[in-house]
Parts: structure tokens; sequence; C-alpha cells
């Protein structure tokens, strides 16, 4: 036990309510979309919340202590009244590195929030490196009072890992903002660039994208609408520059700019799956390329099958330059369906945020009196 013991433990009137959230925090847009919308959702139900971010992995802009393990635990057990994880796909590598034989010291209730599963390819399995991290997920959820996870893949992943006690609730960062799809008036279209693990994992696939970014900003622009290359990191900058030097590009370590960017936009295209995610709580008309099991799942659990295409589709650039033409057209029929069926996972979402507040709150009000 630390000195000054666990603080779940203290029989105090709490003021403020001391959530730990291990959230990946780069310099990465998407990252923060989804961290931003767990407090708020977090927050709406619980005014007292007061969050203390900690590294969920080694990323940057981050010092040590990093993960939920070793003294951070301890630091987790002295300070936090409950302890959050999400989102992101954290299951990916299982970049948590939580270890089986720690995660029950963890005193303070744990939340898993909205994370989910990748792979390296479209058609590849989740990507987990070491086997041993099988148990530690299993260990991980066992622990935990509750979880949900954005995605049917995840969901399919969790059940062969032997987690049952989990559910769907659709990535966090949807449910940033609630409003319907509509046809934007405006002058500008948003192409987001690719990210840049990409570069250096698969230099072909890398150079293909940007040769389609510049095939769409030929068609954008025929249109009379100004293309704006969309930057979610900031070491897309200086190879945005390098490719399209003429071009208008936007980045901002402010995630503020990049909603009133988003929602006032025409439409977004590109291969960026949290523009997507971001786009489809504001009503903007997107249009996404799977690269991975990320963007295929959010694909095949929202029904969009029909709207974005795989990167491995033989008709790619073609079908891309259609769907483009039906957006700024005004026909965003699929998109209103998939607004839809958005709608009944956002209620599921709420419900689960519902659950987790009232159960922070259980458990507090069990060691105040």
């Amino acid at each position: 036990m630390p000195e000054g013991g666990y603080r779940t433990d203290r029989a105090i009137d709490r003021k403020s309510i001391i959530i730990h959230h291990y959230c990946p925090h780069t310099f990465n847009a998407g990252d923060h979309f989804v961290i931003r919308s767990i407090r708020q959702h977090l927050k709406l139900r619980i005014p007292e919340a007061l969050f203390v971010p900690k590294s969920c992995a080694d990323n940057r802009g981050w010092g040590a202590p990093t993960k939920l393990k070793g003294k951070n635990i301890d630091i987790s057990n002295r300070y936090a009244d409950a302890v959050v994880i999400g989102g992101s796909d954290q299951y990916n590598a299982w970049s948590l590195r939580i270890d089986k034989n720690e995660i029950e010291e963890l005193a303070p209730p744990l939340y898993l929030i909205g994370l989910g599963a990748s792979s390296k390819s479209l058609d590849g399995k989740p990507h987990i490196p070491n086997e041993s991290f099988y148990e530690d997920i299993k260990a991980t959820n066992a622990v935990a009072a509750m979880s949900s996870v954005r995605d049917n893949a995840t969901s399919y992943f969790l059940d062969e890992v032997g987690v049952s006690k989990h559910i769907i609730t659709g990535c966090p960062a949807m449910y940033l903002f609630n409003h319907k799809f509509e046809q934007k008036d405006s002058d500008y279209c948003l192409l987001t660039f690719p990210f840049p693990v990409i570069h250096s994992s698969n230099k072909e696939l890398f150079d293909n994208l940007t040769e389609l970014i510049k095939q769409l900003l030929n068609h954008i622009k025929s249109k009379g609408i100004r293309p704006i290359i969309s930057c979610h990191d900031d070491r897309d900058v200086m190879r945005a520059q390098e490719l399209f030097p003429e071009e208008e590009l936007f980045f901002s370590n402010y995630v503020d700019d990049y909603y009133e960017l988003y929602k006032n936009a025409r439409a977004v295209f590109g291969t960026r799956l949290h523009a997507t995610i971001l786009s489809s709580g504001l009503g903007t008309p997107f249009i996404n390329i799977n690269l991975d099991l990320r963007g295929k799942s959010f694909t095949e659990t929202f029904g969009l099958e029909n709207h974005n295409i795989d990167i491995n589709d033989p008709r790619l650039n073609d079908k891309f330059i259609s769907g483009i033409d039906n957006i700024l057209s005004g026909n965003i029929k699929e998109l209103i369906k998939f607004g839809e069926v958005k709608d009944s996972y956002r209620k599921v979402f709420d419900k689960f945020m519902d659950d987790t507040a009232n159960d922070i709150y259980k458990k507090i009000n069990k060691r105040i009196y």
C-alpha cells in the first residue's frame, strides 16, 4: 500500500472526483478528438470530475512513467478515485502493456471506454505481437468495472480472447458533436494527408495515395471548389510541403481549430479515419478510404459498404471520383442512412456513459459513508 493509503479507502467529502485518464497524447489531432469526447461526456454526468492525463503508451510529448503498470499503479492507487482508459486502438499491439500480474493491484475502479483493435493491412488480423498479451488483455477486462469497444472487429477480437463482458458503442469521437448530415454551402473541401507511419512502413502505398491526392486536387478545382490538404500530425506538414508546395495546407495543435474547419467544409475526403469520425458528428459529408482493420470495421459496423472504399479495390480511383461528384451534387442519401444508424449507437454510448458515471458515484459513496 502506498504511503498515505489508497484514496478510494479514505472517508472524505470529495469536492473533486479525481479521474486518471490513460490516453494517447501525441501531436495527432485524432487522438485528441477521442480524449475530448470522453471527458466531455463524463464531465456532463460527473460535474465534480477532474481529469489527470496519464500516458497509456510511449508516445511523443510524454515523459515517464508511462502505461498503467509499476509506479503508475501506485500513483493511481494513492491519488485517483477512478481510472479511465480510452480511446483509440489500444488493443493494437497491446500498446498499454498492462500486465496480468500487476493489474489486480489497482485499487480505484477501472473503465475501458471505446477501445479498438487494428491491423497492419486491410485484411489482416488484429496485431498482437506477443502471445502473452492475450492473457494480459483478458485480465485487464476482468478487473474493469465496465468495458466498451468501438466496432464489430474489436468485439470479435475480445470474444476470441475470452472476454464477453463488453459492449459496442462506436468510437467516442463520433459523439463529440451531434449534427445531422446536410449539403454544406461552402467554397472548400478537405483532403486528408496520409498518416506518416505509412511512409516508413509501406512507401509504395504512400506514393499511391499521394498520387491519388494529386488527381483529386485537380478534379475538385475543376468543380470551382477550393481544396485544402488537412494535416492531422505535425510530421505531416513538412512532407506535405515537399509534395504539394503550391497547395493550401492546414495544421494546428489546437483541436478546436479542426472543429471549425471540418464543420464548415463542403466535404472531407481521404484516409484519416478520425477525420471521417469527426465529420460524422459534425454532419459534414465524407468518403473514407479503408487502409486497415480500423477503417474496414468502421465501414462494416455502420453499414457504409456502399459508400467508403477499400484501398485494394481495383476501381478505387473511379469510385472515389464518382463518390465525390455525388456528394458535390447533393446526393448524400447513404450518409443520411448512416446518420440514423449512428443515432441508434449514440443511445448505447449514452447509456454506457450513464452507467459508468453512476458506478463511479456508487463506489465513491460506499467509501464516504
